[in-house]
């Protein structure tokens, strides 16, 4: 949509969504764009709002030093279930990850936002070395 910015309030990560929720209620709001979308299944969302600071690998796709001091303004990745209309604001800035939590992502314009479907954990067959 266009006409008017969207903000959300970002907090510093904390143990689980519902704790994200409840600590940036009295922050401030800041306006943001939307680099990438990683989109989960239902199962792995909720185990993410649950473990929000448990270190999963996909947090390295997440945008570094995510914040513009000129614009005030957060550089992030959506991170989203498959099936539902919430989502996370995630990025890194300070060595920190950042977060925002998102009741619904349909006000978003994602039409030319990349996408992919991942796995919040990665996947249980490593690769084999080879012999030399």
């Amino acid at each position: 949509m266009s006409g008017f910015e969207l903000r959300a309030k970002f907090y510093p990560l904390v143990p689980t969504l519902a704790q994200l929720v409840e600590e940036a209620q009295d922050g401030v709001d800041y306006p943001f764009t939307v680099q990438d979308v990683l989109v989960l299944n239902r199962r792995d969302f909720d185990q993410l709002s649950r473990n929000l600071d448990k270190g999963y690998d996909f947090e390295r796709m997440l945008p570094i030093d995510g914040y513009d001091f000129v614009y005030g303004s957060f550089t992030c990745t959506l991170v989203m279930p498959a099936s539902g209309r919430d989502g996370l604001l995630m990025t890194k800035y300070a060595n920190q990850i950042f977060a925002a939590y998102l009741p619904d992502c349909t006000l978003l314009d994602l039409a030319d936002v990349p996408q992919q479907c991942i796995s919040l954990y990665p996947a249980k067959h490593p690769q084999r070395e080879a012999e030399r």
